[in-house]
């Protein structure tokens, strides 16, 4: 429906609706874009129902007041508000303009929106004059040394009138100017593909300068770049020496510029930071630190000269939101023995604690960090295998608030041990994240399933975290391509994940071997290692989370850029396939801790390998045959999908006996259209009769479980589906609810039945003890529960179509979801009494939908097949039976 048309008359004013929400697809919050050309999106707000968009046109102006029109779009067809391309010239680095829109819709135009500031970022890398700078000290350093400090200072000539600070390191690192930290944000710049892709963010810092003297100050960590990864104990991945690269550009009142930026100019130092790592913790030594060395008037003449070091290739700005404090609360601690305190935050999460203490002497505070307890009350600390996980803290005499900088923990638990006469105040426990917009909500008539659906949330916020890591607690906290893989769906329907995964995907695309194939873990850390590739549902990672993407969000750029990296994953696939047109031969991850694989040996699934690596070729060359229609590529999409027919043709022929007796094999079989249309039925009786025989276990790892539900559902047996999700013994979700979880467990059992605390063991490949209980993975069961259980359903990208779908089940009465879509907030509730099933859906303006009724149950007459504009509507189903021939989705 895009394209241009001639002008319309706009003298018809529809004044019930409104634009609103006018935005870029820059998700950072800095006040400049990361884009040259951003795209374009906007909301309708209306105070009638039944909304359309018909058309919209977009201004691009030189000042505010739109007296200097740049570039008019004139009125373009188009029925969504998500995406459009920018009109204009690309934008120049820090150029600054304004934006608005109007909308055509069923019955006028609407007035211009607000308008949008928009700046251009620093887009060239000749825009940099800022060095790398490091203290003579901390350069080629391998071990662990003391976090340095840097700073400047210099004299504002006049009064600033604008003042923009562009800001990045070699490690992580905080910022102060004149004794104040810029923005809140943790752990920048986050991790990317260093090599390739050093980030940095930008800054309005106008209000912190004044007029002559003011200081630049810096502590940087070491972080990724420098710290310790992975349970191999590498430390230094990237690079030796941590460093600052800094540019404030200064415009004042009177039109002159000044640039100060990092260089040799710049001292360096230490002070109370001895030490940072975000596996083993922080140590501060306050009698250490400086006091007012990020101040203006301190004396720096002893601090130490700086290097230099060349620019990084790619600098680009973070277009994601940052890493920061997304939630706080207090906690009261309980005596312990021998002068300890314990801590029990209540749930299960990541980041830190902020210790308010008074000190009558010198002392020392040790905080520990464990996610369950020992039976005798003791931290559980094997599960942190390398990990120290520990934050130290040596005061002097007086009152303190500490915190630790450049690390964070996953902990439910903490024991604070104190050596010295010291007083507790208070302790706050903060919570951290990447600041991801929550958008999705849901809720039913069990307590047991809001919890497992409360785990699945907690799970996601502690593990989206610069990167889509497995877990934030051990020394691993790696972004494994598969655990996203599989859980993206529900990602994107809890958290607006859209500018998350799209740049965490431009690393993935980087991290390619040349030959297609895709690492297990994005960015590549470990290199080497016989997991390095893990082949199938890890390098499906490439193809299907793109695609999650566009379905939550209608975001088809990530389409367009990732198209190349989706293709070489399936054309490696191709080029593996055996002389009966399957894959087989090849190490794979396969369905990971399938609770029939010894628990030592997780990759050792019981469906076999070769058949979970056909299955899932079929289903990512069906999905690029599918993308590259959607961007016009006819003759890709004929060849991909051909490649799709063939490769399930030939798995069906050689497994379809072997896929019918395990549930992971039915559900990949249903869901990947493996199974030919008039098998459905069966293999859903199949996979039934598989759920009966266990008693209501599941029976599958990480890539079978986020299918099985859905794969009964489609085949007529959401009764199975039900006596899965709400089975209490292990394995099963609601037996990891029972049991106390606050957050998803890595493996279904990991605490046993008896009692006690899985060992973790592994055989090869994960370390001593592979034990977690806060990874996403087996929480993809999330997206049934809005999709299935709920029933609201995207029918077309970003939800600008919505089936309404309900499965009622069990002993479930009632349920409710809501989505905050690209239109609007869009939601459901049902409410089961008897025979009757009252829903009550709620679309957006622009967006439109339609009920399908579950088996057994028929719509009001008239509304069978209806569509449903914007709006509430409410409507009563009726009973009649599974002998009826009903609507289905």
């Amino acid at each position: 429906m895009e394209g241009e048309t001639s002008p319309a008359d706009p003298s018809h004013l529809d004044d019930e609706v409104k634009v609103v929400g006018l935005a870029t697809n820059d998700d950072s919050g800095l006040f400049a874009t990361a884009f040259r050309r951003p795209l374009l999106s906007w909301r309708l707000a209306a105070t009638r129902t039944d909304v359309l968009q018909t058309g919209y046109e977009i201004e691009i102006a030189g000042d505010k007041e739109f007296t200097s029109i740049l570039a008019s779009t004139g009125r373009v067809a188009a029925t969504s508000p998500i995406g459009a391309p920018w009109p204009g010239e690309p934008l120049s680095s820090r150029e600054i303009v304004w934006c608005r829109v109007r909308a055509w819709t069923d019955r006028g135009v609407t007035a211009w929106s607000s308008a949008l500031r928009i700046e251009g970022t620093l887009f060239d890398r000749d825009d940099w004059v800022a060095q790398p700078i490091s203290p003579v000290f901390n350069v080629g350093q391998n071990e662990p040394v003391v976090v340095p400090l840097l700073r400047r200072s210099f004299a504002a000539a006049s009064e600033v009138a604008s003042a923009r600070l562009y800001v990045s390191a070699l490690g992580i690192y905080e910022l102060w100017i004149n004794g104040r930290r810029v923005g809140d944000e943790l752990l920048e710049p986050g991790w990317t593909e260093y090599k390739q892709r050093l980030l940095f963010a930008s800054h309005d810092v106008t209000g912190l300068l004044r007029a002559g003297e003011n200081v630049l100050a810096a502590a940087v960590g070491d972080g990724w770049w420098r710290g310790n990864l992975t349970w191999m104990n590498r430390r230094a991945v990237y690079g030796e020496t941590t460093a600052l690269i800094t540019q404030l550009e200064i415009t004042y009142v009177d039109g002159t510029r000044e640039t100060v930026a990092t260089d040799e100019s710049w001292k360096g130092n230490t002070g109370e930071l001895l030490g940072a790592d975000i596996y083993n913790g922080c140590t501060r030594d306050l009698a250490r630190g400086e006091q007012g060395w990020r101040d203006v008037g301190f004396d720096e003449s002893g601090w130490a000269p700086v290097v230099a070091l060349p620019l990084p290739s790619r600098l680009e700005q973070r277009s994601i939101p940052p890493v920061r404090i997304v939630d706080t609360f207090t906690v009261v601690p309980s005596p312990g023995e021998r002068g300890r305190y314990n801590v029990d935050c209540g749930q299960n999460l990541t980041g830190f604690l902020r210790i308010t203490a008074r000190a009558d002497s010198q002392a020392t505070l040790r905080v520990r960090h464990a996610e369950v307890l020992e039976r005798d009350g003791t931290l559980h600390t094997a599960a942190l295998r390398n990990a120290k996980a520990t934050d130290t803290y040596h005061v002097p005499k007086g009152t303190f608030a500490l915190e630790p900088a450049f690390t964070y923990h996953g902990f439910r638990y903490a024991e604070i041990e104190l050596d010295g006469s010291v007083l507790i105040d208070r302790i706050e426990v903060c919570v951290i994240a990447s600041d991801l917009r929550t958008i999705g909500s849901f809720a039913c008539s069990d307590e047991r399933v809001n919890r497992l659906y409360s785990n699945i949330c907690w799970s996601q916020r502690g593990n989206f975290l610069a990167v889509p890591t497995d877990c934030p607690q051990r020394d691993e906290r790696l972004g494994w391509t598969g655990d996203i893989q599989v859980f993206a769906p529900t990602a994107c329907a809890n958290f607006d994940s859209r500018a998350f995964l799209a740049s965490w995907m431009v690393d993935l695309a980087l991290e390619q071997a040349t030959n297609g194939n895709v690492p297990s873990t994005v960015p590549n850390v470990i290199g080497g290692h016989e997991f390095e590739f893990g082949g199938v549902g890890w390098g499906d990672a490439a193809t299907l989370v793109p695609w999650a993407i566009y379905e939550a969000y209608g975001d088809t750029e990530v389409l367009a850029r990732q198209l190349p990296s989706m293709r070489r994953w399936v054309d490696y696939g191709a080029s593996r396939l055996s002389s009966y047109g399957v894959w087989t031969g090849d190490f794979h991850l396969g369905d990971w801790l399938d609770p029939g694989a010894p628990p030592d040996e997780p990759e050792q699934a019981t469906p076999p390998s070769a058949l979970i690596a056909s299955a899932y070729l079929a289903f990512s060359a069906g999905v690029v045959a599918r993308v590259a229609e959607l961007l016009g590529d006819a003759e890709a999409a004929r060849h991909y999908s051909a490649l799709r027919e063939r490769v399930a043709g030939a798995s069906w022929h050689r497994w379809h006996e072997v896929a019918g007796r395990t549930q992971t094999g039915c559900a990949m079989f249903i869901e990947f259209g493996i199974a030919p249309a008039g098998e459905i039925a069966r293999f859903g009786n199949l996979l039934a009769d598989l759920v009966e025989q266990t008693e209501g276990r599941i029976a599958t790892g990480f890539l079978g479980t986020p299918l099985v539900l859905p794969a009964l559902t489609r085949a007529g047996r959401i009764d199975a589906a039900y006596r899965l999700l709400m089975n209490e013994r292990a394995p099963g979700w609601l037996y990891q609810v029972i049991n106390g979880a606050t957050t998803i467990w890595e493996r279904w059992d990991a605490i046993q039945p008896g009692g006690d605390i899985h060992s973790g063991a592994m055989s090869s490949g994960g370390g001593s003890s592979m034990i977690s209980f806060n990874h996403y993975a087996y929480g993809s069961v999330g997206s049934w529960l809005y999709r299935s259980l709920a029933g609201i359903v995207p029918l077309e990208p970003g939800y600008q179509m919505i089936a309404f779908a309900p499965q009622p089940g069990n002993d479930i009465v009632w349920a409710e979801a809501s989505i905050d879509t690209q239109f609007g907030a869009a939601g459901i509730r049902w409410d089961r009494a008897g025979d009757a099933l009252r829903l009550r859906i709620d679309l957006p303006p622009g967006a439109c939908g339609k009920v399908f009724a579950p088996a057994g149950w028929v719509l009001p007459d008239g509304s069978a097949g209806s569509r449903f504009l914007s709006g509430r509507h409410e409507l009563t189903l009726t009973y009649r039976g599974l002998a009826d021939d009903l609507a289905r989705p």
